[in-house]
């Protein structure tokens, strides 16, 4: 595996949330935010704008469990299995008005990246014959954004709002890892342990129009996010050292600084109701991962292995896995319908393009899923009220032929991918 830990947006695709909402009614509507105008946790994820259409404090308390499953091919592979739980988290918002002025803050603790993969497949021959036999290859990402929101309305047409959070990064990696880029170890295989942490920051901003009672249009952006982050890398080169006749401790250790770049995006869209009983929802995003994920520069220093060492001169070098992401964009619809005063039903879909180029595909970097259907459910009763959705990432599938990656592990290879979730989301208004 090379460049496992190359981040993966939640539910593999991104809107400017590098999601598909956040809320189990955004869930439902197929990932519909930019015009919501009464959810904390989408309005600050989705569009700052909608805190503004708060009337009084209320708290979004939310969890999402996300299943993935695929299968992969290549020269020594038939039908490898990812199985198990990709993701479970708990998260939440605050929101309330200041006195009685026209504005609403916010505070919240929400997923920017989640992502958890277990492979279990065969290591394919790679330079001079090294492989690591069956291993498991798993990866996990998780970035979590702490932020503080502020909007403003301006009468009852305009509101407009920001946001502003750090984001924790943690990236946990156990593969076998192919240098890229380093001259003197480039298309060599070791077995690599490595986990890093580190922090950045990002902000949005938004404005909300309605110019009448029935329709509301929505603009959002959300900038991109520097997160370096620092640890350690253990490993083993046995494989490498037994092929080159070596016999000395093919055990290594270095310190570690991983930069992941996420992407800014902006999002457009617009809610009508129909009629008393039928709200639809409308929105585009654009993503720009042609800029964020045009590789992943990795540093290793302190290595305490005097073969490598030898080998590159030092005991620190440079590192970089191709990616070369193209920009995406996604558009998704939805509906409302209030069957009852209390309770509603939802449906959605989603479309995106697949950003990922098949030369630098791989099984842990495959956020290749492109439609996704949502429904789901809410309840209200009393200061409470209450959502579920439903949402599957539909399969895809996607074929290397010729792989970017060196050595040539993953030429001619086929992946198949595709998620499940579950939301849960009370909101309580006090």
């Amino acid at each position: 595996m090379c460049g496992a830990f190359a981040t993966t947006a939640t539910h593999a695709q991104g809107s400017a949330s590098l999601g598909n909402g956040l809320s189990a009614a955004a869930m439902a509507r197929g990932g519909s935010t930019v015009t919501e105008h009464a959810s904390p946790l989408d309005a600050v994820e989705g569009n700052p704008a909608g805190l503004a259409g708060l009337s009084a404090r209320g708290l979004d308390v939310s969890v999402l469990g996300l299943v993935a499953g695929g299968t992969f091919n290549n020269s020594v592979n038939h039908n490898a299995k990812l199985r198990g739980v990709a993701g479970v988290m708990p998260f939440g918002a605050f929101a309330t008005p200041i006195g009685h002025t026209p504005w609403v803050a916010a505070v919240a603790f929400t997923p920017e990246v989640l992502m958890r993969a277990n492979w279990h497949y065969n290591d394919a021959p790679g330079t001079a014959g090294v492989t690591y036999g069956y291993q498991k290859q798993e990866t996990q990402i998780i970035a979590v954004r702490s932020s503080l929101g502020i909007a403003r309305s301006f009468g009852p047409k305009w509101s407009v709002g920001a946001t502003a959070g750090i984001v924790y990064n943690q990236n946990d990696l156990h593969a076998p890892y192919i240098f890229q880029q380093e001259p003197h170890l480039a298309g060599l295989k070791v077995l690599l342990n490595l986990t890093t942490r580190g922090y950045g920051w990002n902000g949005g901003a938004g404005v909300q129009f309605a110019p009448n009672s029935r329709l509301r249009t929505g603009l959002s952006w959300k900038s991109g996010t520097t997160i370096r982050t620092q640890g350690n890398a253990d490993g083993s080169a046995s494989a490498l050292f037994t092929a080159l006749g070596l016999t000395n401790d093919p055990s290594f250790h270095y310190h570690t600084q991983v930069q992941n770049d996420l992407p800014q995006a902006f999002s457009a869209g617009a809610s009508y109701k129909v009629n008393q009983h039928v709200t639809l929802a409308f929105q585009g995003d654009f993503t720009g991962w042609h800029t964020a994920f045009a590789q992943l520069p990795i540093t290793l220093t302190q290595g305490n292995n005097a073969v490598i060492n030898s080998v590159v001169g030092a005991d620190h070098f440079n590192d970089a896995v191709p990616l070369h992401w193209r920009n995406q964009g996604t558009f998704h619809a939805g509906a409302e319908l209030p069957v009852t005063e209390t309770v509603t039903v939802r449906a959605g879909y989603q479309y995106a393009d697949n950003p990922v180029p098949a030369s630098t595909l791989l099984p842990l970097t495959a956020a290749i899923m492109q439609q996704a259907i949502g429904t789901g459910a809410g309840w209200t009763h009393k200061r409470w009220h209450y959502d579920a959705a439903y949402q599957v990432q539909l399969p895809a599938t996607q074929s290397v032929g010729q792989s970017a990656i060196l050595a040539g592990e993953y030429d001619n290879s086929r992946l198949k991918i595709w998620t499940q979730s579950l939301t849960l989301t009370a909101r309580m208004k006090f």
